[in-house]
């Protein structure tokens, strides 16, 4: 047997997780030859790949390299697969995949991907195509997935978070003036990654982050500023967490929003908001105010969450031996009810995850004391353990691709 495996959409800390776990099982399942196509769906239709050297894997440790190595190394794309199934892309698509005797293909990425995992496997039943099973494993930071109780991912991004949190407090305290630090945080519908920033509060004696706001509640631009002028009664400094997608219901401080050219799925950029918003709370309070934007650092950490790694190499491991006998399958973890955290494996159809979100539940949003406690419980047990990294000179050493291929 034959596979190949690519990684698709943003990146995370874990998704190389993924790919080693995948890796691991083809190798444990005896496949003759493990191909790695290069920047996702895209190193398939061009013919850019490589193939993975089995001793190398195994001699260079690569397995546990590539848990502590964050961002994607086999490259990445946001390519759409067209709506016609007649369309020469799926001709290119499985010309390349019979020519190279694959059997299983795993795909690594999030909602948009597994709109391709669906596509490829409509095409293979429209077409009768039999001995090519496509699976997807499923990753994102903005933990939107549907029909899991999060996303290989989240948790990495969220521990990042909470850290960086904790240090712009040290920072923002040391002046005994009136200060609004807006900290914006990716999430452009679903506010988990804003809301998991509480998670920097656990333990400490007063709370670091003041104020959260996210896509799923509703504020006027002078309920935000009331909100502020309140929280400016308790303490001199005060720090906003909010989501890129937040926006005041008037969509007062909107500026035109634009899409990536680059983006098959033409995803609007939407950040910027909380800059805006520093400018207007500075000029109505007359307070010192900034925004401090993460952005892509949020995604590709080296604070990455052992828990996190380690759910999603077994989701990699999974999704390879789904596709030794099944296609059409995503693996996901469910949480297990109990006071300890445990959770378990099951596998759902890319219907399920393909072009949906899951968002905040409305209950968690009614009150602030409600949120903090309810993500607390949830995104906890998330961000548990480090991944060790490996240091020369100072500064991280990553795994290459010519460490395990030919």
């Amino acid at each position: 047997m034959n596979c190949i495996i690519a990684q698709s959409g943003g990146p995370t800390s874990v998704i190389n997780s993924s790919l080693a776990g995948a890796i691991q099982a083809a190798i444990d399942n005896d496949f003759d030859q493990i191909f790695l196509s290069l920047h996702g769906i895209e190193g398939i239709i061009k013919g850019e790949f490589l193939e993975v050297d089995k001793k190398k894997f195994k001699l260079n440790e690569a397995k546990d390299r590539l848990m502590a190595r964050p961002s994607s190394i086999l490259g990445s794309c946001r390519f759409k697969l067209p709506e016609d199934l007649k369309d020469e892309t799926y001709n290119k698509i499985f010309t390349f995949l019979k020519e190279k005797d694959i059997n299983v293909f795993v795909y690594i990425g999030g909602n948009d991907s597994m709109d391709t995992v669906k596509k490829l496997n409509t095409y293979i039943l429209y077409n009768k195509i039999y001995g090519i099973n496509v699976i997807g494993c499923p990753k994102t930071i903005d933990n939107d997935l549907n029909g899991m109780d999060h996303s290989p991912g989240f948790g990495s991004a969220a521990k990042y978070i909470a850290h960086t949190l904790r240090t712009i407090r040290a920072d923002v305290d040391v002046y005994d003036l009136e200060s609004v630090t807006i900290v914006e945080i990716m999430g452009r519908h679903a506010g988990w990654l804003a809301a998991s920033s509480l998670l920097a509060d656990y333990g400490y004696c007063k709370d670091l982050v003041n104020l959260v706001y996210v896509p799923e509640v509703d504020k006027s631009l002078k309920d935000i500023e009331n909100d502020v002028k309140n929280k400016l009664k308790e303490e001199k400094n005060i720090i906003i967490a909010m989501a890129e997608g937040f926006r005041d219901i008037d969509h007062s401080l909107d500026k035109p929003m634009f899409s990536n050219t680059d983006d098959g799925f033409k995803h609007p950029v939407v950040s910027g908001f909380a800059k805006r918003l520093a400018d207007y709370l500075r000029d109505k309070l007359k307070v010192k105010s900034r925004s401090v934007e993460l952005n892509i650092v949020q995604r590709t950490s080296t604070c990455i969450s052992k828990t996190d790694s380690d759910e999603a190499f077994k989701l990699g491991y999974l999704a390879l031996k789904l596709g030794i006998d099944k296609s059409n399958l995503i693996p996901v973890l469910r949480r297990k009810e109990g006071k300890d955290y445990e959770v378990s494996y099951t596998e759902v159809e890319p219907d399920l995850i393909a072009n949906k979100e899951m968002k905040i539940p409305k209950d968690w949003l009614k009150d602030e004391n409600t949120l903090r406690e309810k993500i607390t419980a949830y995104a906890l047990p998330l961000i548990q353990g480090e991944v060790d990294q490996t240091y020369e000179n100072g500064m991280p050493v990553f795994v290459e691709l010519s460490d395990f291929t030919k």
